[in-house]
């Protein structure tokens, strides 16, 4: 690797000589120089992967979930430069590039804290064949589409498509990569797969659904729609987002076509569209009216929802950092598909109350014909079981706890008489 006061060379050197004529890395990156007798015979230069590549995802076998986590574990090779004559040292290529990748792992992980397991490399087949890499144990995986990255939204069309190689650094890395759970030396080091999986179809459906609330503010100095805000709340809580400052984040992540699509605010001077601030998305949490916004989204739920619904899981939470007027934290109790985790309805429990008597006004509107309804121990009370089975033509599976003694000795009672050994 070469030390700090020679950067200015090596840059220089790849400016000059190189045919890309620049020597700027992106991201993470590690330098080296390949030294002959004191002299420079090679520069290399690595970065972080790039962000998508179809040949490698397929190669790899990666989900865009696996891709988002684990693409810190490949670098690419984006500068490699010989400073010698063509074929003054036969071999010099490929000797350099064995070398350096034998290295480089545990030279990327005292840099930046985890070890990598591959690396990638472009190469123009209008300039060069790749036998380099190919005499180094690298694989061909094909041709690159023709476009290069611009910025995090936009691809721009390049001069010609590339030739994309890779090389493992580990006999198991491939199916580390792909695999569900990763050894846990790398699992540590996963980043959050920050992304929205929703087509342009869902997200116009979910904008769709919110236009009919109530918006209380005043029109002057809007920029974001009511509309365009809690659908980003909702997509980014879908995708994991937990708190303003998450959801936040994750409309950070949505690329230009995305925010079109949810008409978000457009800049006029630069002619963007920009995703609306943490203040902004918390204004707009505190002020919109909750029960309306509960009904919008299980509405869309149940109209995206492929499974249809056959059970329903009742349950009660204090939802954490939250507050009332009178200090107290909110009390929700929700009935949830046990098949597909969508909400089906929930309902706040009212002040000097629980949830034993939220259950009935919950499941009320609920259509619940021939669906099992299960509860934990506080929900086994005959009023419960009677609104269920006769007012719901609906089944229920309540557990039964050492909170009602009695009931729980008479069902062991009949339950002990009821079963019979198989053998």
């Amino acid at each position: 690797m070469i030390e700090p006061e020679e950067k200015a060379k090596w840059d220089e050197q790849i400016e000059q000589y190189h045919y890309l004529a620049n020597a700027h890395l992106v991201g993470r990156q590690l330098r080296y120089v390949a030294e002959l007798d004191g002299e420079w015979v090679g520069l290399l230069g690595w970065n972080v992967a790039a962000y998508h590549l179809k040949p490698r995802e397929e190669w790899i076998d990666w989900s865009e979930e696996q891709r988002l986590k684990r693409r810190k574990f490949v670098a690419q090779n984006s500068r490699f430069l010989l400073l010698v004559e063509p074929g003054e040292y036969p071999n010099l290529a490929s000797r350099i590039l064995s070398l350096c990748t034998r290295r480089l792992s545990g030279d990327w992980q005292k840099a930046f804290g985890h070890r990598l397991l591959a690396v990638e490399s472009f190469v123009d087949p209008q300039r060069y064949s790749g036998s380099c890499y190919r005499a180094a144990g690298w694989n061909r995986l094909g041709e690159t589409q023709g476009y290069r990255r611009h910025h995090r939204d936009f691809y721009q069309p390049d001069s010609t498509p590339k030739e994309l190689w890779m090389r493992t650094l580990h006999p198991k890395a491939r199916k580390w990569l792909s695999h569900d759970r990763m050894p846990e030396r790398y699992e540590r080091h996963e980043d959050p797969a920050k992304h929205c999986p929703y087509t342009a179809k869902d997200f116009r459906s979910l904008r769709e659904h919110f236009v009919g609330l109530s918006d209380i503010r005043r029109s002057k100095g809007r920029r974001h729609q009511l509309a365009t805000v809690l659908c980003i709340c909702a997509l980014g809580t879908l995708c994991g987002a937990r708190g303003t400052r998450a959801i936040a984040d994750f409309a950070s992540y949505l690329n230009q076509t995305q925010l079109r699509l949810l008409r978000c605010y457009r800049n006029k001077h630069t002619g963007k569209y920009q995703a609306p601030s943490e203040p902004t998305i918390r204004r707009m949490l505190k002020n919109v009216p909750a029960a309306e916004f509960d009904a919008v989204v299980i509405a869309w739920m149940e109209q995206h929802d492929p499974q249809p619904l056959r059970q329903v899981a009742v349950d009660g939470k204090v939802i954490k950092g939250s507050r009332k007027t009178d200090g107290r934290p909110v009390h929700l109790v929700a009935a949830v598909s046990v098949d597909s985790q969508r909400l089906v309805a929930q309902r706040a429990v009212d002040e000097k109350s629980n949830e034993i008597t939220a259950l009935e006004p919950m499941l009320e509107p609920v259509e619940l014909d021939g669906i099992t309804v299960s509860a934990d121990a506080m929900q086994a009370q005959q009023h419960a079981a009677r609104f269920v089975t006769q007012h719901k033509a609906a089944d229920y599976f309540f557990s039964l706890k050492g909170n009602q003694p009695t009931v729980q000795q008479k069902a062991q009672q009949l339950l002990d008489g009821t079963f019979f050994s198989g053998s």
